[in-house]
């Protein structure tokens, strides 16, 4: 009896130990961060000039000189729309088209008090590809007044779609970047 006893109790006694090393729910199982933007093809040819910078603090580009295929999107921390399809856009990106680099990603962050708000709204939501940032608001002349707003741009850097506003679900943005890019995925 004794002997079964303890059996229970260290059986107990390692239970406890390995649920308190599990993660907590609470936390984002995929936590996001902030990449370089080396990846992002800029050998696109302008006469104008939107020099955005990294939002890694690697540096600026030219927006005019970007080239994909790629997808843009437009978001704020202070957006609700934004913060609804996020989980969209972190799905699509583990697309293998995406994580091959055949289609890219690319957030521009706009209006934030500061680098860091952007930054901690990219780890607290999942997000892993390159973004650039404008805290003053010069991209509204290009993007519009607001967020979200999603561009798809060709491979010659060609705007050839773009969105005004959250998407709704899952299949509204797959299927609209199968559409810009004659792809499936």
């Amino acid at each position: 009896m004794r002997r079964y006893l303890s059996i229970i109790i260290a059986s107990l006694y390692v239970t406890t130990l390995l649920t308190s090393c599990s993660s907590n729910s609470n936390q984002p199982f995929n936590q996001g961060f902030v990449p370089s933007c080396a990846g992002i093809d800029t050998s696109g040819i302008s006469t104008d000039e939107l020099s955005l910078d990294c939002l890694d603090g690697s540096g600026a580009i030219n927006f005019y000189s970007i080239k994909g295929p790629m997808v843009v999107n437009i978001w704020g921390s202070w957006c609700e729309g934004c913060r609804q399809e996020m989980p969209y856009f972190v799905e699509l990106y583990q697309n293998k088209l995406f994580k091959n680099g055949e289609i890219k990603l690319l957030g521009v962050d706009i209006e934030e008090s500061s680098r860091q708000v952007g930054v901690s709204f990219i780890k607290a939501y999942g997000m892993s590809w390159p973004h650039l940032e404008d805290l003053e608001g010069k991209t509204k002349i290009l993007f519009g007044p607001g967020a979200p707003v999603t561009w798809f741009i060709d491979k010659d850097g060609k705007v050839v779609n773009k969105h005004i506003g959250a998407y709704t679900d899952r299949e509204q943005l797959f299927t609209q970047v199968e559409k810009a890019f004659g792809v499936k995925l």
